[in-house]
């Protein structure tokens, strides 16, 4: 999104002092600025003026910042919301960004890095205004078909209670939306959600993830951590890939389950928490537990409200929606009109069998889209990675060969910018945000094995996202 003085930005900030030298600054450089001394005045500004981008402190009278960002999100989920404190913490700043916020800027700060950081969120932000009227979503999710109803009145009725919640489907199916969808829905929506992917860690990490670690308790633990069973109280966790877990980690989440309370890695006091515990996997848990790699306790613990998202393929007359949708969001992102699409090409996109379910449709949008020169979208533009047969000369398919080269090019620039995230990006031309995706992607955090990780060790270094 291009800026313009049209693009009004509101600042919720207690400090006089601090609210009026934002307000100064910003309006220096062309942008609208409104603003408010408390939570409650923000929500009626931000109801009022709909803005643009949204600036607001931690600590604020009347409501916190962090039940703004959840409130805002709900009702405008591609606003950018960058969140400031004087009382930043890592793991408050990760549990900010995990929460949805854009960026997280600890004070004190300097007048350049708030002009970028505004600068980089208005660049970044989707204009969503006219897809949103004409394709209806729910909690982002697109699609009218039977089924996709069925399960939007499951989220609701899932959501009224705090029981937990197993979501199970395929790859790429949307779980983790669907999980934010019961969050979003629930009493609990203005309190913090956090998700953490459970095949991404070694039993110890996952451990200190899930619980916390104590310093000292294991090698690299050279703080106190809170883990996000303690980080999310009165909130909600989704425990995503959790067919992945050990044995002994099943054990000690039963008990935290049976409990309401656990002990930190290391540490030796019980911490109550009330947290709604969502759990997803690709996985068949009851073959596990049949082959004792998953415990039958756990499973009924954590299955009490089953909900099943089904594939792509058993839902084809939503695809029209979504090709439209997801065209429209990566041609905002790509910065390209959007073109039209053939009714042959969007028939053969429907009687394809998507394996990788949304997330493959998603990747092959954008594939096509870099690639396309103009005019209508044909059947011939459509390449799936079955018969991507291009000649390399590596006896690669065009998906490989994009990815090895993409790969280089990131490794190339972070050697450039000496690791810091912000420079790379601008090296590669690209957003910070698109630059964390490829990331992840590609596992090159430099501090970990995780996306909390890499937010971890670019927010002490760079403060920025």
């Amino acid at each position: 999104m291009r800026k313009t003085k049209e693009h009004t930005i509101l600042v919720v900030e207690d400090d006089m002092t601090m609210r009026e030298g934002i307000q100064t600054v910003l309006e220096k450089e062309g942008y609208p600025v409104i603003s408010a001394a408390d939570g409650l005045e923000g929500r009626r500004l931000f109801r009022t003026h709909r803005p643009d981008l949204v600036i607001t402190d931690l600590k604020l009278p009347g409501r916190s910042g962090m039940h703004l960002l959840r409130e805002f999100l709900e009702a405008s989920p591609a606003l950018p919301v960058i969140l400031i404190s004087a009382y930043g913490t890592i793991d408050l700043a990760v549990s900010a960004l995990k929460s949805g916020a854009r960026d997280f800027i600890a004070k004190p700060f300097s007048i350049d890095e708030l002009k970028a950081k505004v600068s980089d969120a208005l660049d970044g932000q989707l204009v969503t205004e006219v897809k949103s009227e004409a394709i209806p979503t729910f909690y982002g999710m697109v699609g009218s078909s039977a089924v996709m109803v069925d399960l939007q009145e499951r989220i609701k009725q899932v959501a009224r209670v705090d029981s937990p919640v197993l979501v199970t489907g395929e790859s790429g199916t949307g779980k983790e939306l669907i999980s934010r969808a019961i969050h979003n829905e629930s009493s609990r929506k203005d309190n913090v959600y956090l998700a953490v992917n459970c095949g991404a860690f070694t039993d110890t990490l996952l451990e200190s993830e899930l619980f916390g670690h104590e310093k000292g308790s294991f090698t690299g633990a050279i703080r106190t951590h809170k883990g996000i069973f303690e980080q999310a109280d009165g909130g909600t966790i989704l425990l995503d890939e959790i067919g992945d877990i050990s044995p002994q980690l099943q054990i000690k989440l039963l008990r935290v389950l049976q409990r309401q309370s656990f002990q930190r890695l290391g540490g030796t006091g019980e911490i109550s928490t009330d947290v709604r515990v969502i759990a997803a996997t690709n996985r068949n848990l009851k073959q596990a537990i049949q082959s004792k790699r998953f415990r039958e306790d756990l499973f009924f613990r954590l299955n009490v409200l089953p909900i099943h998202v089904p594939p792509l393929r058993e839902r084809q007359s939503d695809i029209p929606g979504l090709i439209e949708y997801l065209v429209e969001v990566k041609c905002l992102s790509l910065g390209r009109e959007k073109p039209d699409i053939s009714a042959a090409a969007v028939k053969k996109l429907q009687r394809y069998a998507w394996p990788g379910n949304i997330r493959e449709l998603e990747n092959l949008l954008e594939r096509m889209l870099i690639f396309f020169d103009g005019g209508t979208i044909t059947e011939g533009n459509i390449y799936f990675d079955e018969d991507a047969e291009i000649s390399t000369g590596s006896g690669g398919n065009l998906s490989e060969v994009l990815e090895d080269t993409e790969y280089r090019m990131i490794k190339n620039a972070l050697e450039k910018s000496g690791g810091v995230k912000q420079r790379a990006a601008k090296l590669l031309g690209i957003k910070t945000s698109t630059l964390y995706y490829k990331l992840e992607k590609y596992g090159l955090y430099d501090g970990g094995n995780s996306p909390e990780d890499a937010w971890g060790d670019n927010l002490e270094e760079t403060d920025t996202r």
